[in-house]
């Protein structure tokens, strides 16, 4: 009887096992997830972020928290087309947001820009993709200078047709 309850427990023990080893390879091999972080005191300086999917017209999952160190601060979300969501974050204080994003196309898909003003010191972003999307998350790569934020077709950089210049322009990967 012990015998046979001891082989039974390092059977479940090894399919339990194997069964995370294959989730966690998917995931992995699917990128489903991804992740980034932002801090002002870093050397060189950190370019804001953009986060997405690979490929547009997939819906995603975009969680942000950004934490204000001795004043208050903001963070957005800003979309391709120029149009943007603020976050307040109280002095000495934390905040976070999750929105549900993609299938809009230069607007939300298949990437947004994120970045902060004031004391937000720190962000850290994170991507779910949802049906088969491969997310992706980094910094803004091409340089950031005045204009707007958006992907052309041509590459650019910006968007066609726009005439805002609240936002930098971030060249997404």
């Amino acid at each position: 009887m012990k015998t046979r309850l001891a082989v039974t427990a390092v059977v479940a023990t090894i399919a339990l096992t194997a069964q995370m080893f294959l989730a966690l390879s998917a995931l992995a091999d699917d990128k489903k997830t991804a992740h980034s972080l932002f801090f002002t005191e870093s050397v060189p300086p950190d370019t804001p972020l953009v986060c997405g999917l690979v490929k547009p017209d997939k819906p995603y999952t975009l969680h942000v928290s950004g934490v204000a160190s001795g004043s208050p601060g903001t963070f957005s979300i800003i979309f391709r087309d120029g149009d943007a969501m603020g976050f307040s974050v109280p002095a000495d204080s934390s905040y976070s947001t999750t929105q549900a994003l993609g299938g809009v196309p230069n607007v939300d898909s298949p990437s947004v820009m994120i970045t902060q003003t004031g004391g937000v010191s720190s962000m850290m972003a994170s991507v779910l993709a949802a049906d088969g999307g491969k997310a992706f998350c980094t910094h803004c790569t091409g340089g950031v200078t005045g204009g707007t934020t958006g992907h052309a077709s041509d590459g650019s950089g910006s968007p066609p047709n726009s005439t805002t210049t609240d936002f930098p322009v971030c060249n997404f990967p």
